[in-house]
């Protein structure tokens, strides 16, 4: 069933084109991913979709009385508590704990970082019951491992539609049905994920190539005509002439783009053998139980290390730690005295947000000289920008200008707190090739699957017991989800140790009464499954009955995840 059909959409800004031409539609069960440089509208789009602007020109057809359910990118969700705002049903409380928001279920969501409240508007959509088409605005930022395997198994069992722009190349490879690459130039779209995508995009980039070469030639050609001309002409045609030397030395324009990001001007200060030096250190905040602790590491000149963990496990804090921010609970931290560091955290908190992009650059009320404004240029900053407020820039511009005003200071020790956020991905290409070239240490804090695999060679796990080393490559993503799971058994124990044991009569009673629920609970899947198989050629009743089976499925779940807890709670 088509939800959405977008014919010949087009935007555009006053001081800029964004998109023009778009076509395409959203049918149930369709998850399209949308790709695009900073600032090229994607976000417009979704926010055109959900019927909150108008496009200049183009139309969208919206199914009668469509239900949609939008995360943005700075959601608004009220003074209410966490757990409120979710909801209080058992999937509710499943939301809360995969997406790292149990210890503060409690608490008001005005006092929550940017970060906090994106993930519990992040868990109130994917939880609307009447939603038939999900908006989803950069889902992964601030998402935890187990925070992105629950998004990427909510989005595949969802029945209706789904539009979302993300930066995650992995997520788009698992989830996306098809693929939209918006510029003010062309779109491409194209079947399946990232990997589709830039198939696609190579051959694109091949055939205007071809095309070049062919027009160059025939450009050189009539050059060399006019230049003859006719025996008996007394003028050369210089109008013509004109036309075809143009043609030779200014190429056509295929990008919206025309530099690669100027990340290579940048080296890096002389790095001595000592770097930094860990011996038992505890972080965390004070008079509270440390995050994590007993930490012991030398970082190497060349060291490439990833840093995973769930949400308030003290990543953040370990590298506030390394950076000389935050002074360690416990033991001692030893630098190098060649060391320059420069710290990428993901607040930006190194911007000055009352601050010109101008003035981030040449400092507070100075005015750019040429190689400055010849510099911003080169990261893809256009002249409009340059007096504009760091506050007023889109998420991804705050991120390349705060790059950018961290390689000025040539640091040999990067600290990379979740870099991949809002970023889009041609600097996030350009950043992992330079990185390839780096000569210092670089340690990351992400969960930006490729980012990890593409730049990092040694990933560790922290936690309150300090790091678990989790190796490289591929198997990176599958050791640290199985260290969360070991984790959260471990504290499920911990949890059922600390509770008054129930007694062996009463646990029975309880596996009883829930082999009951689901032994009715599997009649009734088979009872909707039996009404779909007659219902194949009624859509409208199908897609009714698809959702009721997917409730039931989740209900049946999660019982026979409780009947396995009691049974292990009996045999104990």
């Amino acid at each position: 069933m088509t939800l959405l059909d977008i014919e010949s959409l087009g935007m555009a800004w006053p001081s800029k084109p964004l998109f023009r031409d778009l076509s395409f539609t959203i049918k149930n069960g369709e998850r399209i991913g949308v790709l695009g440089i900073n600032g090229s509208g994607k976000s417009t789009l979704l926010r055109i979709i959900a019927g909150l602007e108008t496009a200049d020109s183009g139309t969208i057809r919206r199914q009668r009385g469509l239900q949609t359910s939008c995360l943005w990118q700075r959601p608004d969700i009220g003074n209410v508590t966490v757990q409120d705002a979710v909801g209080h049903s058992w999937q509710a409380d499943a939301a809360v704990d995969r997406l790292g928001l149990a210890a503060i279920a409690d608490r008001k969501v005005t006092t929550l970082s940017g970060g906090q409240a994106k993930r519990v508007a992040l868990a109130i959509t994917l939880l609307d019951d009447d939603a038939e088409l999900l908006i989803l605005d950069e889902p992964t930022n601030h998402l935890d491992i187990e925070g992105i395997d629950f998004l990427e198994r909510k989005m595949l069992d969802f029945r209706g539609g789904i539009i979302l722009v993300t930066h995650d190349r992995h997520l788009l490879d698992r989830v996306a049905t098809r693929t939209v690459a918006l510029s003010k130039d062309w779109t491409l779209i194209v079947e399946g994920g990232y990997q589709n995508y830039l198939h696609a995009r190579a051959e694109r980039e091949e055939a205007l190539a071809k095309h070049e070469s062919a027009r160059l030639t025939l450009a050189r050609q009539e050059l060399v005509w006019l230049r003859r001309g006719a025996k008996a002409r007394r003028r050369k045609p210089k109008a013509r002439l004109a036309v075809a030397h143009r043609t030779l030395t200014r190429p056509e324009k295929n990008d919206d783009r025309e530099n690669s990001l100027a990340l290579g001007e940048y080296k890096q200060s002389r790095l001595g053998r000592k770097v930094i030096e860990l011996e038992n250190v505890s972080g965390g905040h004070d008079d509270e139980v440390p995050l994590f602790a007993n930490v012991s590491m030398s970082l190497e000149p060349n060291a490439r290390l990833g840093v995973v963990g769930p949400n308030g496990s003290g990543k953040s804090t370990f590298l506030d730690i390394l950076a000389g921010r935050r002074e360690p609970l416990k033991g001692e931290v030893e630098r190098g005295s060649t060391i320059e560091v420069g710290y990428f955290d993901q607040k930006g908190d190194s911007l000055d947000s009352d601050l010109t992009v101008e003035e981030v650059i040449a400092g507070r009320g100075s005015r750019l000289n040429h190689s400055q404004i010849a510099l911003l240029g080169r990261f893809w900053f256009e002249p409009a920008t340059h007096r504009a407020k760091v506050e007023s820039l889109s998420g991804g511009e705050q991120r390349r200008l705060q790059l950018l005003a961290l390689l000025v200071g040539e640091p040999n020790v990067l600290l990379l707190d979740e870099p991949t956020n809002d970023l889009d991905l041609d600097t996030l290409r350009a950043l992992e090739d330079w990185l390839d070239n780096f000569k210092g240490a670089l340690v990351v804090v992400t969960h930006d699957r490729v980012f990890l695999e593409r730049t990092i060679d040694h990933v560790v796990a922290i936690n309150d017991g300090g790091l678990r080393v989790l190796g490289a490559g591929e198997a990176v993503w599958e050791n640290a989800v199985a260290t969360k799971k070991v984790l959260n058994e471990k504290d499920r124990k911990t949890k059922r140790k600390a509770t008054n044991r129930r007694s062996a009569s009463t646990l029975e009673r309880l596996i009883t009464k829930i082999d009951k629920e689901i032994a009715e609970l599997t009649v009734e899947q088979e009872t909707i499954q039996s009404e779909m198989n007659k219902e194949r050629n009624d859509f409208s009743r199908l897609a009714e009955s698809a959702k009721k089976y997917a409730d039931v499925d989740a209900a049946l779940r999660s019982r026979e995840e409780e009947w396995l807890l009691l049974s292990e709670e009996l045999d104990s």
